[in-house]
């Protein structure tokens, strides 16, 4: 008995050992496919990289002649003359025309005109040897106007509304879960009773 067995082991190790070469068979078949296939795809995609270079290089070439071409044709090219800029007249910093009365020394001759009144009398004009009348203009201090001054909102009513928000903001809340907290609390107070039973 012990020999069928001996031989009942041996047998079952040669069908298992058989079984295990026969599974890794299909597993080194489809591995040497798996490799064959990359390396053809590798193979492709190199191809396809050298003749995509090869395409490039040639249109740099073509897009390089094209430039040296066209700079070439624009440095052959006689200068047409530019048309001369018109002289400017002279002209303030707004671009008005300047008059040479706006040099003119007895334009401000310190009188005012108001539309509607009487035409002022002529300035006399300064001698030579005579000093420019001056007016003092800061002498007279003038009070401005006062604006009319605005009722501002009172402080108290701001701080009364910023509590306000407040307490708005804090208790809606606290109510809201408040509520479903009692709620929740009410439900376990009335089993309570069902425990101790």
């Amino acid at each position: 008995m012990d020999e069928n067995l001996e031989n009942a082991a041996q047998e079952f190790e040669h069908d298992l050992n058989d079984a295990a070469e026969n599974a890794w068979k299909p597993v080194e078949e489809s591995a040497g496919q798996a490799q064959t296939h990359i390396e053809e795809v590798h193979e492709a995609a190199q191809e396809q990289v050298a003749e995509t270079a090869e395409t490039v290089e040639g249109s740099w070439s073509e897009v390089k002649d094209d430039f040296q071409q066209a700079s070439a044709e624009t440095w052959s090219e006689p200068e047409t003359p530019q048309t001369p800029i018109p002289p400017q007249t002279d002209a303030d910093r707004w671009g008005a025309p300047v008059t040479a009365a706006a040099d003119d020394p007895g334009r401000w001759n310190g009188t005012l005109y108001t539309p509607g009144a009487d035409e002022p009398a002529p300035a006399e004009t300064p001698k030579a040897g005579e000093a420019p009348k001056m007016v003092d203009y800061v002498g007279t201090p003038a009070t401005p106007a006062q604006p009319a001054k605005k009722d501002k909102f009172p402080v108290w009513a701001i701080v009364l509304i910023v509590l306000l928000v407040l307490c708005l903001c804090i208790a809606c809340p606290l109510i809201i879960f408040g509520g479903s907290i009692w709620a929740i609390f009410k439900d376990s107070v009335s089993l309570l009773p069902a425990l101790f039973i």
